[in-house]
Parts: C-alpha cells; structure tokens; sequence
C-alpha cells in the first residue's frame, strides 16, 4: 500500500509538472519574477489582481479589445498562446507556480557571466532570452551587434542622442546603468552570441 501511495503521488507529481508548461519567461521582464512589478511603470500590479480580472485582461488583449499604450505589446505576446494556455498562466500566477515556468535565469550564458551582476530581466521580454529578436519590430538585433556598437547604442540611450520609436523607452531602461555595467552588460551580450 505504502509503495501504490509513493507511486500514485509521484505519477500526480509528473502530471502536475506536465500541466505546467507555460514558458512565462518573457512575461517576467516586464511584469517582475512574482508579477510584483507595474509593467513599464503603466500596468496595474498582476499579482494583486483577481483571477477573473487577469482572465478579462488576458483574453481582452488577445481579442484586442483591452490594454492603453501596452496594449499592441501585450497583444503579441499573448496571441500565441491557446485559450487552455491563458487558463494555464491564470494558474500560474494565482497559486504562485511561477519559478517553475521560467526557463532561463535572466544572468545565465553559455561563458562565464562578468563580475559585475547583469540583469536583463527588463529586456527579455521585448529582445528575447540571447537578444535573438528585433524588438516589437523596430531595433537591430542586439546579439548581432559588436560589443563596441552595444556600448554606443545604450550610451546613445542614456544620453538622448540615439534611438528612434523606443527611444523613451529604452532611455528609461538605460539612464539608471553605470559605465561599468553598460560595459559587462555588452560583454555578456557578446559571450550569449559566440
């Protein structure tokens, strides 16, 4: 009886594993790691939302029905998942299930990580996990661009003379880095890409 019930809860333990399976990466960078953040400084605190509001929020942008200046945003990110996947990342957020669906600690790489602490958790969810996408259509891709073209960019940013439809944006992604960590930020870039 005793090895049926270890049996049974470790089968519940694999099924329950299986049904996690929303990769919520890309929702973290914005939205915070527990979904304690406001997006962007513009979005209501996910956490603290009820199920039923998430759910109006999350089919509303997928229907493009809902959402103010995030709105196009958050409609590509949530287009690509089922309406049993929404119902699934609901589950997620509201039992607190979220580490298990983050794929990717934001500071990992395939070389060794700089000395300064590097976190990219804010531009993931635009310029995917290695940097491999063109941001809402409109940047270079950063994992294709020298350390050195990196550096000038986000220095650009923090200064107001580079940028063109998410210059804002990334300016206020960027003004609060120091040289150094703009420096071991494009390092680690360049170490993701080779």
């Amino acid at each position: 009886m005793i090895k049926q019930s270890l049996i049974t809860l470790a089968t519940l333990g694999l099924l329950h594993t299986n049904l996690l399976a929303v990769d919520l990466t890309t929702c973290i960078g914005c939205h915070g790691k527990r979904f304690e953040k406001p997006a962007m400084n513009l979005s209501r605190i996910v956490k603290d939302l009820k199920e039923d509001e998430i759910r109006k929020a999350l089919h509303g942008y997928k229907e493009g029905s809902h959402g103010g200046s995030m709105q196009e945003v958050m409609s590509n990110q949530i287009s690509k998942f089922t309406n049993d996947e929404i119902e699934e990342i609901i589950n997620i957020i509201t039992t607190g299930a979220i580490e298990k669906n983050v794929h990717l600690d934001s500071n990992q790489s395939k070389n060794e990580v700089p000395s300064i602490e590097v976190y990219t958790d804010a531009c993931i969810s635009c310029h995917g996990m290695t940097f491999e996408k063109s941001a809402m259509g409109y940047s270079r891709i950063v994992n294709q661009m020298s350390k050195e073209d990196i550096v000038a960019s986000m220095n650009g940013y923090k200064n107001g003379t580079y940028g063109g439809h998410m210059k804002a944006l990334m300016a206020g992604q960027v003004t609060k880095l120091s040289s150094e960590e703009i420096n071991a930020f494009a390092e680690m870039i360049t170490n993701i890409s080779n």
